[in-house]
């Protein structure tokens, strides 16, 4: 990596700003949907279907065992795909509207048996999320194959992440009035047809990712074969860069699927002030959609593994703080909600710079470009932590012996320890491994040996 360079590299041209924005849509799709699920599913299926929690954390957790075969199948797919359109961008047309269409079902509650409804939601929940895999897994690797440049990375996934937070921010805020509007009270119904608009607006969305993104990094040589499936996953492993990033995402994602699960929970019962719900849902989403814009900034001039460290550690402190403020100041505890998730939001496009950059010292150590099964990998570390947090919140609650109905101390207290104690700690697991992130000293090096 310090070798003296001989010659120019080759740069590739610009993003364009209606690329970088075009690539948001994405995320701002996937989260009309996605976002649903994170904030609502649990409590959908407790509240509104009648599932109880111990049953629907045991669903999160098999369909995302699951994930860790489909996800690196899909990944593997992706880098096999050879059409018109390219390797990634085909699935972002055609297989958007499958996943409206499933999205819509999931929300549906037919009127069956206890066992019928977790058969149907094993069925529902399971098929979306193998959809869900077959355009968000095409998506993620589309970023590596727009640009090598970090600074361009970072500027794609701040996108990303203000797209994610925005379709998050929407179904946050209007979800549940919708849902009561639009079914006349009845939440069985008013589910099914909110989703149905925001699938309509999730195809669109998508379809403008494909329309205005290309893929402009030449993955391999004319004359050079794909590398066998068995040799890249075991480069994969040995990349212990990517190993160090798809950790931190899954603690990401595992707080992500705690905090969102649990906050309306928290808000109802511990709070007991349920009209607040999208309230405080809209104030995290927010957060990060501020944080995405943060990063936009910093990004560009700053590495994302020393930002990243100095923001979860200042994240941790004002997580701590909410201890002091709880049930003394409802505005002091909404602004140090909101700081805190500013902070944790700005990590989440510095990771996916990371995995970037991550890709390239694959290609750089072993002279192979495995996109899709790099994303693919990442995106299940991504998706499990979800489903490991939403799993734990949803056994947490049937070990407390939670009940919609009657609502014990002992579940209060399981309800806040989940808010307020577990996002500190995993917080500060993060912070530990980034500590070990040392490809931002050798990036640019490796992108001019790249290039010769």
């Amino acid at each position: 990596m310090g070798q003296a360079l001989r010659k120019e590299y080759v740069k590739l041209p610009d993003l364009s700003l209606r690329e970088k924005i075009s690539y948001g849509y994405g995320d701002v799709a996937s989260n009309f949907v996605w976002g649903m699920v994170n904030s609502y599913l649990l409590f959908f299926y407790t509240d509104v279907f009648g599932i109880t929690a111990a049953a629907a954390g045991t669903l999160f957790l098999v369909t995302r065992i699951f994930d860790a075969v489909n996800d690196p199948i899909m990944g593997i797919i992706v880098d096999k795909t050879k059409s018109k359109h390219g390797k990634t961008r085909p699935y972002l047309l055609y297989v958007a509207i499958p996943f409206g269409i499933l999205s819509i079902i999931t929300f549906i509650t037919p009127d069956l048996s206890v066992t019928g409804k977790v058969v149907y939601a094993y069925i529902t929940y399971g098929l979306l999320g193998i959809v869900y895999t077959m355009i968000n897994i095409p998506y993620g690797a589309l970023m590596p194959l727009m640009s090598r440049n970090s600074k361009e990375k970072g500027e794609l996934n701040s996108y990303r992440a203000i797209g994610r937070s925005v379709g998050a921010i929407i179904v946050a805020s209007l979800t549940l009035p919708l849902v009561n509007f639009l079914g006349g009270g009845n939440q069985q119904l008013g589910f099914p047809v909110v989703m149905g608009i925001y699938s309509v607006i999730g195809v669109v969305f998508f379809w403008l990712t494909f329309k205005n993104c290309h893929e402009r990094v030449q993955t391999a040589k004319p004359d050079q074969k794909n590398p066998e499936i068995k040799k890249s996953l075991v480069q994969m492993f040995k990349n212990k860069y990517w190993l160090l990033v798809s950790a931190n995402s899954f603690l990401w994602f595992v707080r992500m699927g705690i905090m969102n699960g649990v906050l309306i929970y928290y808000v109802n019962y511990v709070l007991k002030e349920p009209n607040m719900a999208p309230f405080y849902l809209t104030l995290l989403n927010i957060a990060n959609l501020v944080g995405g814009f943060f990063a936009l900034s910093i990004l560009r001039k700053f590495s994302s593994r020393n930002s990243s460290m100095l923001m979860y550690g200042l994240a941790a402190v004002l997580l701590a703080s909410l201890f002091l403020v709880e049930g003394q100041s409802m505005i002091l505890f909404s602004i140090i909600f909101f700081a805190a998730n500013v902070l944790i939001g700005y990590g989440d496009p510095a990771t996916l710079t990371m995995l970037g950059d991550s890709i390239d010292y694959q290609e750089w150590k072993f002279g192979t470009r495995p996109e899709g099964l790099l994303v693919s990998s990442y995106s299940f570390s991504t998706k499990f932590g979800v489903a490991i947090g939403s799993s734990f919140l949803a056994y947490a609650l049937s070990w407390a012996g939670y009940d919609p109905n009657a609502i014990t101390e002992g579940a209060k207290t399981m309800i806040r320890t989940l808010m307020l104690s577990l996002p500190i700690l995993i917080t500060v697991l993060q912070v530990i491994i980034l500590y070990c992130y040392k490809l931002d000293k050798h990036h640019a090096d490796i992108v001019k040996d790249l290039n010769l």
